[in-house]
């Protein structure tokens, strides 16, 4: 009887340690849009994706340099999915999104990748049994969002393409959720987000020499440049997508997904600490909104 005790709170203490590094993660996240909005001055989506999943990969290399990494034609597959969902598609949807709507727009057009995410696995995989608990703690993370963007301008109609765009994103962060989830092998994280890594760079390349985009860019070596492109590969792409995996291998990609919800409130908070911003009564009821939601959605409730 104390046996099981034991086990269970140690089960749920490696439950909260997971949640902590999912919430360390999105705070990352959160400053990647201004960290990509400098460099697209000087460099395309495409070539900001690639710059920064080579100095991931390499970093990844450095730390677990394991050469044999085959295990099967399925998780190849799913390896390629996911490097295509989650390094390609993701990054150049978002960063091309940015050229034609605010960061604040993005920010929350993206969040609309954890519905997407309980719809698909709750109707199309059918991996997710549907909760009405989970769909409340979604919407409500929808309105806190919009509450805490609400004092910032937004142009739905300008940037429309923009906009469009930070949806797909979203939708292309929900498939690289499932199949990176699916991946069944013995390596270990590092080895695996290499690999993704790998299939994102062959896509983008792939992607570039199609389109003519030019390969080398001198302007990214300049030291703002380069000191951004070593931020957004080493620690929000190589260190935060191994953590990342490992919680959605933990909690679940539907729980780790709801995390996203705090990336436009941190970007808020953000501005306050760094540039002065004010913080209106809106951004605070919204950041309660979401953190509601988050905890909603973690309630465990028996679904019949």
């Amino acid at each position: 009887m104390l046996e099981k005790r034991l086990e269970k709170k140690l089960e749920k203490n490696r439950e909260v340690f997971w949640h902590f590094l999912a919430l360390f993660v999105v705070i990352v996240w959160g400053t990647t849009l201004a960290s990509t909005k400098v460099l697209l001055a000087d460099m395309s989506p495409i070539q900001i994706l690639l710059y920064r999943s080579l100095f991931a990969y390499g970093l990844l290399f450095a730390m677990s340099p394991r050469l044999r990494t085959f295990s099967s034609v399925k998780n190849e597959v799913l390896y390629f999915l996911s490097g295509l969902c989650g390094i390609t598609l993701y990054f150049l949807l978002e960063n091309t999104a940015l050229l034609y709507t605010y960061s604040s727009n993005a920010a929350l057009l993206v969040t609309a990748s954890p519905l997407f995410t309980v719809l698909i696995a709750s109707f199309i995989i059918k991996t997710h049994a549907f909760s009405k608990l989970l769909l409340i703690a979604c919407m409500m993370a929808l309105v806190g969002v919009a509450l805490v963007l609400a004092n910032q301008p937004m142009s739905l109609t300008n940037g429309m393409l923009g906009n469009i765009l930070a949806i797909l994103s979203g939708l292309a962060w929900s498939f690289f959720g499932f199949a990176n989830s699916a991946i069944k092998d013995e390596l270990n994280p590092m080895v695996r987000m290499r690999k993704v890594f790998l299939y994102g760079i062959i896509t983008a390349s792939l992607y570039m020499l199609v389109t003519g985009e030019a390969f080398i860019n001198l302007h990214a070596f300049t030291p703002i440049n380069l000191a951004n492109l070593l931020f957004l590969g080493g620690i929000a792409s190589a260190l935060c997508f191994v953590l990342w995996t490992n919680a959605n291998k933990h909690l679940g990609v539907v729980k780790t997904s709801l995390y996203i919800y705090f990336i436009p409130f941190i970007a808020v908070l953000l501005g306050v600490v760094l540039l002065g911003e004010t913080i209106t009564i809106s951004t605070m009821l919204g950041g309660i909104l979401i953190a509601l939601a988050v905890f909603l959605a973690n309630y465990k409730k028996s679904v019949s």
